[in-house]
């Protein structure tokens, strides 16, 4: 034992330095792999065995050093030491338990929009989530932080989120087979989504709390286009969407059906190119005259332009299609950027989008008439520029004939109209068809703009697109006299001042 004591005297300083490394290593590994107890457990059993180790065979010594002034000095300073960190972890223990944070980053990426908070608020069911991903990738952190605010945001979510490889059995009742999956199950039904963010999560909310789905009918028969094909003139990408966000898409063949069904929300006309048969058309008005939805979707002459139906609403289309001369790709005037979105709840998520726009391929002139009718609500979507006009014969060259009707027109428009004291009709009227068929869907705004405009007249505002939360990069450039100036400060200027001040300490107290 005395042998022992002697080698601790020492070597005192070494034995508290390496005491003092192994509680730091515990430290370290505790926030750094908290899931490996048996790890950071045995640096700090080291570290704590050292330093009692150390006390007990010099008790004496110690004793005697704190009786001294340098000793008492010493001793508050570390009390001091202890105190500020026993306040520190009592304010972090505290932060722990009461979620409260502000969201600095442009985007608010780690704030869940308000749609998504709605949806949480009308949940009212224990909603269990379980999300299987590898624990040590940036995924991990990032899922379980997002469905940290869910469960936050409505304690009837709960949360956990785990590694399937450390947890064969859960990936095994959930039918998972490998990373990146996600399951949201309430009352026996489940929803799984890949790889998913707030916008995939919140739509899988909207799926199981929801008893019943909102269903979408696609006109058929007039030469539209065909809604459940994958060729590049069908809407089968779109439809797909559509189900995606939980819709039930048919098809509606007026001639064989008399009525539009009692379970439509939202009635799509997508192109027709032919018109309909009066019966036809009288079905669908007495459906819109009870407070039925329409997605009227116009084709340049010589295909239908329902005039009787804008006439009611303040609309006028024309003959021919919208030139514009700025505003089009490849040079094509009929192929039209459409910028500049006017302030709706379809609109409200493009707002800040100005570098992008929906692409009309082929638009239909359409004008607000001068005496909108009583009751309507007519507002105007996108427009042209003042720069666009009329064009009734696309040939040779494209220029503006001094007869022929100059812009603004109108690209899309949303019209409601009070039918009963608690119902409304509503419609949208786009200038153009082809912008939502499968080869255009996917480009700029086009898909999401066409889903809004479903979302909005199903009165699913909760859906009206969620934006991403992705922070755009924060890109500095500097011309060669600030790079020079930045160069010279940071890697001459500022050490060298750092060296001359150290050089003149070191000689004020050597003098």
């Amino acid at each position: 034992m005395r042998r022992i004591r002697d080698l601790t005297k020492a070597n005192a300083l070494a034995v508290g330095i390496l005491g003092f490394i192994a509680l730091l290593i515990g430290t370290s590994l505790y926030f750094a792999q908290p899931d490996k107890k048996w790890l950071w457990a045995s640096a700090f059993g080291i570290g704590i065995a050292l330093w009692v180790g150390l006390l007990a065979f010099h008790f004496e010594d110690v004793l005697r050093f704190l009786i001294t002034q340098r000793g008492r000095m010493g001793t508050n300073a570390v009390l001091s030491s202890l105190f500020m960190l026993g306040v520190l972890a009592l304010i972090i223990y505290i932060a722990d338990r009461h979620n409260a944070s502000l969201d600095w980053t442009k985007t608010k990426r780690h704030t869940l929009s308000p749609q998504t908070l709605k949806v949480l608020k009308s949940i009212n069911k224990e909603i269990k989530v379980v999300a299987f991903y590898d624990v040590n990738s940036q995924e991990f952190l990032r899922v379980r932080d997002l469905l940290k605010r869910y469960e936050a945001a409505n304690p009837k979510v709960k949360v956990l989120v785990v590694d399937p490889r450390k947890e064969p059995a859960l990936a095994r009742q959930y039918e998972v087979t490998g990373m990146g999956v996600t399951v949201f199950e309430a009352d026996g039904r489940r929803e799984r989504v890949s790889f998913g963010g707030e916008k995939e999560f919140t739509g899988a909310l909207i799926k199981i709390t929801r008893d019943k789905k909102p269903t979408i009918y696609f006109l058929q028969g007039h030469g539209e286009h065909a809604y459940d094909s994958f060729a590049e003139e069908g809407y089968g990408m779109l439809k797909s969407g559509l189900e995606g966000f939980n819709y039930q898409v048919k098809e509606l063949k007026l001639l064989t059906e008399k009525t539009v069904p009692k379970d439509c929300d939202v009635l799509v006309i997508a192109g027709a190119q032919r018109d309909l048969f009066p019966q036809e058309k009288q079905a669908i008005k007495s459906y819109l005259d009870k407070g039925g939805r329409l997605l009227l979707m116009l084709e340049t002459d010589p295909a239908p332009s329902f005039s009787d139906w804008l006439d009611e609403w303040g609309l006028e289309a024309k003959l021919g299609m919208v030139v514009e001369p700025a505003n089009n790709i490849l040079g094509d005037p009929a192929a039209i950027f459409a910028f500049g979105f006017r302030f709706h709840d379809i609109t409200r998520p493009f707002q800040k989008a100005q570098s992008e726009a929906v692409l009309f391929i082929t638009a239909r002139p359409i004008k607000r008439k001068t005496n909108v009718p009583s009751g309507v609500i007519l507002t105007e979507l996108i427009e042209t520029s003042a720069a666009s006009w009329r064009e009734e014969k696309l040939q040779g060259v494209v220029r503006k004939d001094p007869d022929e009707e100059s812009g603004p027109f109108i690209l899309a428009a949303a019209v409601e109209k009070s039918v009963t004291d608690k119902k409304k009709m509503r419609a949208v009227v786009l200038a153009d068809s082809d912008f939502a068929a499968n080869q255009f869907i996917r480009n700029l705004l086009n898909g999401a703009f066409a889903a809004n405009c479903i979302h909005w007249l199903a009165e699913e505002d909760v859906l009206l697109d969620i934006p991403p939360k992705d922070e755009p990069p924060q890109t500095l450039f500097l011309s060669r006299q600030q790079t020079v100036f930045t160069f010279v400060w940071s890697v001459i200027v500022l050490p060298l001042a750092i060296l001359i001040s150290g050089l003149i300490v070191w000689w004020t107290r050597r003098s």
